[in-house]
């Protein structure tokens, strides 16, 4: 997994790559949190585009990223979600549980 980072207005946007799986979500939670830590007033924004494949343990990732920050009132956005990982989402049910949009500048000028 490869990890590439921007800041933009008040978000950190975290450009996540590759496979998104059982063998990394542990990794993935760890550098998410640590990124949380380091950066107390920020919401973040996760670009998708180039993930190719994500399990249910992806998903934990995602849900637990998301509770942690909203207990901290800040916001988890995911945006350019793959085909691949849109049907993860879609099949699992979970699209209304997450903010979700089609490109990055979407999901940082949304309120």
């Amino acid at each position: 997994m490869i990890f590439d980072t921007r800041e933009e207005n008040n978000h950190i946007i975290v450009y996540l790559k590759g496979r998104i799986d059982v063998h990394l979500a542990s990794e993935i939670e760890s550098f998410l949190m640590k990124l949380i830590e380091q950066n107390p007033t920020k919401d973040f924004v996760l670009n998708l585009s180039e993930v190719e494949y994500m399990s249910s343990s992806g998903l934990r990732v995602f849900v637990s990223i998301m509770r942690n920050l909203k207990e901290k009132n800040r916001s988890l956005k995911l945006s350019n979600l793959s085909l691949a990982v849109k049907r993860v989402f879609e099949v699992v049910e979970l699209m209304d549980m997450f903010d979700i949009y089609e490109d990055e500048s979407d999901a940082v000028s949304a309120k």
